[in-house]
């Protein structure tokens, strides 16, 4: 528990290194971090342990406390509920594309209309699909391009593949406040990129940020969707088009991931001190084998 939890302070402080002058970036060392936050339980069981936890051994107690039992017991229950929360999302998602209607197919990616859609989404792992509102034809040609130059961005990016893995490491670190703010922040390096994309392309940056105001609504999408626009992270969003911030080095960002990386390891091997044992002399153990068991008679 506790190289689980060292873990995750330096995980979520290499991601605020990284991106104090750009938040933006980088989305793959963000993703790096939360996927060791993922696989970290398993890697600890697989790489050999050296002692340097202190050993509970030797510590007396009329009645210990069940505290380790306890604990496992909590994370299991929120456990259980983020992974049903994560299934539901799956579910809801799975009945849009049952009432949704494809009318396009960009890329080879079917474009569904959804009543009742306020915002453009991108979702789909093994199945991707992009869902607009239903007055989609009523948009012009020039906002359509930007829209599905945005949503395809994601898929190309295997951006609901990654969000999927930050779900997850959310749903084990329930109870850690920094590992959703990765998440989060992750979320958002994820826009950020697709809309670089978008204005690399050539789309006029007040159109598109006029396009985002549009689209924006303070109703989050599923954890498993990609909306094009949320109230929370616009601001943010259109700051950043026209205002960008200067970015950390690339050499900033491959050396936070090799610093991840060996935290990793290293933390992954911290086991507990082995118990000692004092020594029994020859002298004692013959006393102890030839005294009197009934020293009052």
């Amino acid at each position: 528990m506790i190289p689980l939890l060292a873990f995750s302070f330096i995980a979520a402080f290499l991601v605020l290194l990284a991106g104090h002058r750009d938040a933006a970036r980088d989305p793959r060392l963000t993703l790096l971090l939360l996927s060791l936050l993922v696989v970290f339980p398993m890697i600890s069981w697989w790489m050999p342990k050296v002692g340097l936890l202190p050993s509970s051994d030797g510590v007396q107690s009329v009645a210990s406390f069940p505290w380790m039992e306890i604990l496992i017991s909590v994370w299991a229950v929120g456990f259980l509920i983020s992974s049903i929360r994560l299934a539901l999302a799956a579910v809801g998602l799975r009945k849009w594309k049952q009432r949704a209607v494809e009318i396009d197919r960009a890329d080879g990616i079917p474009i569904l209309k959804l009543d009742g859609l306020h915002s453009p989404v991108a979702t789909g792992v093994l199945d991707p699909m992009i869902l607009v509102p239903s007055d989609w034809d009523q948009l012009p040609e020039p906002k359509r391009k930007m829209i599905l130059a945005h949503e395809l961005t994601h898929h190309s990016r295997r951006d609901p593949l990654w969000r999927l893995c930050a779900e997850l490491a959310c749903a084990i670190h329930w109870y850690h406040p920094l590992v959703h703010w990765m998440a989060k922040r992750f979320a958002m390096q994820c826009e950020y990129a697709c809309d670089a994309e978008v204005l690399r392309k050539g789309a006029d940056a007040k159109a598109y940020a006029g396009l985002l105001c549009d689209f924006a609504g303070s109703r989050q999408a599923p954890p498993l969707a990609l909306a094009m626009a949320e109230t929370s992270s616009l601001e943010q969003r259109i700051t950043r088009m026209f205002c960008p911030s200067r970015s950390s080095g690339a050499v900033v960002i491959y050396l936070a991931g090799v610093l991840g990386l060996l935290a990793a390891l290293a933390l992954s091997m911290m086991g507990v001190k082995a118990a000692k044992s004092s020594p029994v002399s020859p002298a004692e153990v013959h006393m102890r084998l030839t005294a009197d068991p009934f020293p009052g008679e």
